[in-house]
């Protein structure tokens, strides 16, 4: 466990079907090739299925293995652009819109031509995703896939020009390239709700949302830092800080402490004002469960990822490497769609 640790106002919670999750993860990375029988052993120390039961806890059964599924296939993906790919913007490029063609597809969908073990995943992932969700929600999820996917491209550009953006850059293109807005998209998609438009579209409840991603971000920076510095990418809030603030590592770590309480602050505010603000809006009751829900699950996941990252041998473990030397588990194809 990190002795680094942050101040959140929400409870630690676990959904107790985990057990289940995780022996259905295991034979679903292998049947589409995400990881071998040797990786095996390191990777049950990541302790993925823990984390999908911290960010849906109340979940179980399939909706629980879907959630597992996606956490398993964002963390050995992201991994394969540690390595000499992630410094070759027209490869990534490449692969990344092969991805971006899984999620527009229509659910259920076969990649065409010879997929990759990567889009066999996130087809069988996209296929799940998308059952029972009307086409708006749908519409939704793709573009933020979009996002986040088009974010390696844009890392990969600035890793390779020796970019390090300033702070404010840096947190645009971190808003998309976490997943967090993928994961928080899946949370109605497992809780088997969607929000309405009128609820959704409230700015105190995009304001909600975004401090949901950037407390998600920030905190997988400050514990994953370690793992960054050593192969030399500055894609991480804390080095970022003492690149252009010219902070010390200590300094650096306080802030993100201090602006992660300034969200859950705002959160915390935003929230003792929904009740008022439905009652002015005169929202039905179906919609007002919905968004309590909502809300819910939103205060799970910022939880969810500070409980799993001090815990997680992922980022427990120093990595020691040189920039141009993997750092993932095992090689995956990443090529070869057509």
């Amino acid at each position: 466990m990190q002795e680094l640790s942050f101040d959140l106002p929400f409870p630690s919670r676990i959904s107790q079907d985990v057990t289940s999750a995780a022996a259905h993860h295991v034979t679903w990375i292998q049947k589409h090739g995400l990881l071998g029988q040797g990786s095996l052993r390191e990777y049950y120390r990541w302790d993925v299925p823990g984390v999908a039961a911290r960010f849906w806890p109340h979940a179980s059964g399939a909706d629980l293995e879907l959630g597992t599924d996606i956490a398993g296939w964002f963390l050995l993906v992201d991994d394969q652009f540690d390595g000499p790919l992630g410094m070759q913007p027209r490869r990534v490029a490449q692969i990344i819109q092969q991805l971006i063609d899984v999620v527009h597809s229509p659910r259920g969908a076969v990649p065409k031509g010879n997929p990759t073990p990567a889009a066999r995943g996130l087809a069988s992932i996209w296929s799940r995703q998308a059952r029972g969700m009307s086409a708006s929600w749908q519409q939704r999820s793709s573009r933020n896939w979009e996002d986040f996917l088009n974010a390696y491209t844009s890392e990969t550009i600035n890793r390779h020009s020796g970019i390090v953006p300033d702070v404010d850059t840096y947190l645009r293109l971190r808003h998309k390239a976490g997943l967090e807005n993928v994961l928080i998209d899946c949370a109605e998609r497992i809780g088997h709700y969607e929000l309405s438009e009128a609820v959704f579209s409230m700015p105190e409840i995009q304001k909600m949302h975004n401090a949901t991603v950037q407390v998600v971000n920030i905190i997988q920076d400050a514990f994953s830092v370690a793992k960054e510095e050593a192969r030399g990418d500055f894609h991480n809030l804390v080095l970022v800080l003492q690149h252009h603030r010219h902070y010390s590592r200590q300094e650096a770590l306080a802030e993100t402490q201090s602006t992660v309480r300034r969200y859950t602050d705002e959160f915390l505010h935003l929230k003792s004002q929904l009740p008022a603000l439905f009652d002015a809006a005169a929202l039905p009751l179906p919609d007002r469960e919905s968004a309590y829900v909502f809300v819910d699950d939103l205060q799970a996941q910022m939880r969810a990822c500070h409980d799993w990252c001090r815990t997680s041998h992922r980022y427990s473990r120093v990595i020691r490497a040189r920039p141009d030397q993997p750092t993932y588990l095992e090689e995956m194809h990443m090529e070869g769609l057509g």
